[in-house]
Parts: C-alpha cells; structure tokens; sequence
C-alpha cells in the first residue's frame, strides 16, 4: 500500500517509507525500555492489554487526513508491538525443553509469515476495491481473533523481562556466537526489508497502472516460509551443517535480490518464493539456534534479538529509499548483494570452531 498512501498524501517514496521506520524504531529500542517496568507480569494480561491498544489504533486510521496522523498512529504501534513480540518468543521458548526449542521456535516464525503474508493480501485486496482506510479498519477487526484465541492460554505463564541494560548486553555480547549472530541477521533483515519495502515502487516503475491487489498477489512466495521454517532444523542436518544451511540460505536470498533487475512480472513472482524462502530459512535458524546457545540471561538474548531485527528494518525502510531515488534500481541491487556478501564472512565467523 505504500505507493498509494505515497500519491494520496503526495509524498516521496522514502518518505512513505517512514511509516515503516517510526514503527520499526520504537520496535527495535523498546525491548530495551521495556525492561526497566515489565518485570513479571502475565503474558496473558500483558498480551490481551496490546491487542486491545492495537485494535484501537487500526481502527483510529478511519479518522487520517493529514501524512503526520499517519506517522504517529505507526509510531504508536510500533511502541506496543515490541510487547506482544518478546513475550510470545520468550515465552515459546521457555514452554518448551531443551529438544524441541528450535522446533518450536520455527513454528513461531511459521506463524509470523503467515501473518505477514495475509497482512498485504488483505490490505492490497480492500486498498483496491475500497478506500484505503478500509484496509486498516478490517485488519484491527481482525484482532479480536488473537483476543479470543488468548482465553486458552496458560493463566499462570509470566515472562520475566531481564532489563536489557549495559551490563546485561555486555554479558550477552562477550558470547563471540552471540555477536556474529546478531550481525548475520541485522544484515540478512536490511536486505529483506528493502526489497519488500521498495518493489511496490519497482513494480509502478515497470508499469504505472498497476493495482495494490496485483502488488500484493506477489508476496505470495512468503508462503514458502512456513514449510521452511517448520523443518529448518532437519534442512540444516541434510545439508551437513548450520554453516552449510545458512550459506545456502544466503545463496537463495542472493539469487533472488539479482533476479529483481528483471522487469518481467511473471518472473519476480516466481523468484520472490526463491528469495523468501532463503531469508526464512536463515531467520528461522538463527532464532533456533539463539534460544538453544542461551544457556543463561534468555529474556536479554531474546530481547536484544527482536532489538537488532528492528533497527535494521528501521534503517532498511528509508536507506534504500534515498539509494533508490538518487541512484536508481541497479544502485540499490548492488548494494545489497554486496551486503550479502559480508554477511556470509559472517556465517563463517558464527559457525566456526563448533558453533
């Protein structure tokens, strides 16, 4: 929808790509604030108060006229979200024993790309047969779904948010896996995001008259996610190795990034399985594999996992946007195959010596 909330308030492409920052931003800094007053609070609770907060600020988007409306309803979101996210992971995981963390942590992911991928269907579908508003106000009604869905879980379970202050990361970050870790998935998710945030772009440059529902018709590759990330661990064994499985992850999301320097659209649907699915692959085996090296400080790990993946989208939503409208398409290719590049040196540094 961002081309056309871009010719509704005519605004420029990076600046429609702010109102994917101001909620990437509050994402990937509010788990560190959030643990200086959310100690010990029923996920429950904490989950149903969210959601209720979130509905009503989808539905308060019936009221936009003006681009700034716009930026403080995302930046409100983006306060609330980090909420829902770091308790659902830290709670996944703590839920589950040793064996099956990676497992459960791959059904979590599964989850999210659905979510993902239903989230621009139904906001291409209703964006193009409605008023754009519409888009926004269906999808908070659909929050009562997840409200009615949190009636069975677990009363008691409480998530105890570590405060993610500098002796806490400090600790966190001594782990040299930790670090690398970190580093693959800030620059896999930069690569991610910018495509996923500019192709709407891409695609009116190839063809001025296409609609959002055909825009969004090619988010349909997201759907290879969730097979991928359900079995991403037994991949990884028939591959050999986490080394050999996140090369490959990187090869795919590679191969899918150059495949975008074609203007056929049959084609970037086609590659977009190609390229999720290798983004998938690796973000499902990083946040397997985070939760099963966390041996102590698990709320901080996870916290200052859903922090990096933030801020790199915060940054990959409006970077890219500038390379975009300076430079063109073929400058902004490059630059993230170049990033993919440093990002598999760090595979190798993640992996190495029995990582």
């Amino acid at each position: 929808m961002l081309p056309m909330l871009a010719d509704e308030f005519n605004i420029s492409a990076s600046q429609a790509g702010l109102l994917i920052t101001v909620t990437f931003l509050p994402l990937g800094l509010a788990p560190v604030v959030y643990g200086y007053f959310l100690q010990a609070i029923p996920a429950r609770l904490m989950l149903t108060v969210a959601l209720i907060l979130l509905m009503v600020d989808q539905l308060a988007f019936y009221l936009v006229s003006e681009y700034w409306h716009l930026l403080l309803l995302r930046s409100i979101q983006g306060l609330l979200l980090p909420a829902v996210f770091t308790a659902l992971m830290t709670y996944c995981s703590s839920m589950a024993d040793g064996g099956r963390i990676r497992r459960t942590m791959g059904i979590y992911i599964g989850a999210t790309i659905l979510g993902g991928f239903l989230g621009r269907v139904i906001g291409g579908f209703f964006a193009s047969g409605y008023a754009w508003h519409t888009a926004y106000v269906v999808m908070g009604c659909l929050l009562i779904l997840p409200l009615i869905a949190l009636r069975y879980a677990s009363a008691d379970a409480e998530i105890s948010f570590s405060r993610l202050d500098i002796r806490s990361i400090s600790r966190v970050m001594k782990n040299r896996h930790n670090r690398y870790l970190y580093l693959v998935l800030s620059s896999v998710f930069f690569v991610y995001a910018s495509i996923l945030n500019l192709i709407p772009f891409r695609l009116l440059e190839i063809d001025p008259l296409v609609s959002p529902a055909v825009i969004s018709s090619l988010y349909i590759g997201y759907l290879v996610g969730i097979p991928i990330a359900l079995y991403s661990e037994q991949i990884s064994k028939i591959l050999g190795s986490d080394r050999c499985g996140l090369l490959s992850g990187l090869g795919l999301t590679g191969l899918g990034v150059l495949s975008y320097l074609f203007r056929d659209y049959t084609v970037l649907l086609l590659m977009m399985f190609c390229f999720a699915g290798g983004f998938f692959f690796i973000h499902s085996t990083l946040s397997g594999l985070v939760n099963h090296l966390a041996k102590e400080h698990k709320g901080v790990v996870n916290g200052l996992y859903v922090s990096i993946y933030y801020l790199s989208g915060a940054l990959a939503s409006w970077l890219p946007g500038i390379v975009y409208e300076d430079y063109g398409w073929g400058s902004v290719i490059v630059m993230l195959v170049l990033i993919l590049i440093l990002s598999g040196w760090f595979v190798v540094r993640l992996t190495e010596r029995g990582a």
